[in-house]
């Protein structure tokens, strides 16, 4: 049986259709999760959205996340590959000893074994925490094979744009992506790197950043209760400190386009020489339903992609990027598998912060 026949497929693209990419659509444009504000957006009834979007909360298909600017926080992000020789165990049992990460993920090539690790450490601890993860690599006998101390962490927009609604089917539209590519066409995105002034937050502002990576659709109710204070005082710091600063930027859907009983986690790195192919290429991934997450390191012209993909199309993504190599739109790619049980996410450490200041444990 095909998993375009399989039940639990059947079950998930019955939950979606045209209202939902509208509404997921105005998610990803208002960076809100005010379902009042994304109807207007959308041109439909209250209700109708909220009924749309609790049916797709509820079936796995997306989860609503808050987007942070940590580098306001006085966090530095950064991001390095570890290739394992032997001890994964002990190597992943230290890496999460070190108190600020936030992303490790173990993934296979098909003759390696790598670690992928994002980082968000105070920025005056960054000789210390280099030294530290070298030396975590030489007692497990493993090799950082790539550090990027600078890493943009695009939001991507992934949708339901391949998604036929008529025939209740994925149109996976591999060769369009291609023409994409060779396009030559202006691209809006930049990937400047900008310097970032540092605000200072108290800890309920923390608190209450902690709690949204936990539960984005956390009430001000529930966030008053879980730290002992009022509505009103919850207010305060949401709109005056961490929206006014710039701290929390808004939210963003993540979206789950297929059962994941039917889907794999892939990592992909992709190398570019030219810093505009490189821009063009990322905005073609800016609408796909496989992007999960961009992490790009703009010095050496290097993206990690997250991908999120039905079984039976990672054939034809590796095809497809094979082509944009022979084509001469990239430089050179790797895929690896991640490993699901050892895929870990971390939020935002609040008990290190104190007094105005990340605590130095590194």
């Amino acid at each position: 049986m095909e998993w375009k026949e399989c039940p639990s497929f059947r079950k998930y693209v019955k939950a979606i259709d045209e209202k939902c990419f509208k509404i997921i659509k105005a998610i990803n444009e208002k960076k809100s999760k005010n379902l009042s504000l994304i109807a207007r957006e959308t041109g439909m009834p209250p209700a109708l959205v909220h009924y749309y979007y609790d049916k797709l909360a509820r079936r796995g298909i997306i989860k609503l996340k808050a987007r942070i600017n940590f580098k306001k926080m006085g966090l530095m992000p950064v991001e390095f590959t570890m290739k394992i020789e032997a001890q994964p165990e002990k190597l992943e049992e230290e890496l999460r000893k070190l108190e600020y990460w936030r992303n490790i993920a173990r993934y296979y090539t098909s003759s390696q074994v790598f670690y992928h690790c994002y980082f968000t450490i105070p920025e005056e601890v960054k000789d210390r925490f280099k030294e530290a993860i070298y030396k975590i690599a030489e007692e497990t006998g493993s090799e950082i094979t790539d550090i990027n101390w600078t890493p943009i962490d695009l939001p991507p927009k992934s949708n339901f744009k391949w998604f036929n609604e008529r025939r209740r089917r994925w149109e996976f539209k591999w060769e369009e992506w291609l023409k994409e590519n060779i396009e030559v066409k202006e691209t809006k995105l930049t990937l400047d790197l900008e310097e970032e002034e540092k605000v200072f937050l108290d800890e309920p502002d923390i608190f209450i950043l902690k709690k949204l990576e936990e539960n984005a659709e956390i009430t001000f109710k529930e966030l008053a209760t879980a730290l002992g204070v009022t509505p009103p005082t919850i207010r305060y710091h949401y709109y005056k400190h961490l929206v006014n600063y710039g701290v929390l930027v808004g939210y963003e859907p993540e979206v789950y386009p297929y059962p994941k009983d039917l889907s794999t986690n892939l990592l992909a790195e992709i190398r570019i020489a030219d810093k505009d192919k490189m821009k063009r290429f990322l905005e073609t991934l800016n609408d796909k339903p496989f992007t999960h997450k961009i992490i790009v390191n703009p010095k050496e012209n290097k993206a990690t992609l997250y991908v999120y993909m039905i079984y039976d199309q990672v054939t034809n993504f590796i095809k497809a990027l094979s082509k944009l190599k022979q084509m001469r739109t990239i430089d050179n790619y790797s895929v690896g598998m991640i490993d699901d049980k050892c895929k870990f996410e971390k939020t935002l450490p609040a008990e290190l912060y104190e007094k105005g200041r990340w605590k130095k444990t590194i």
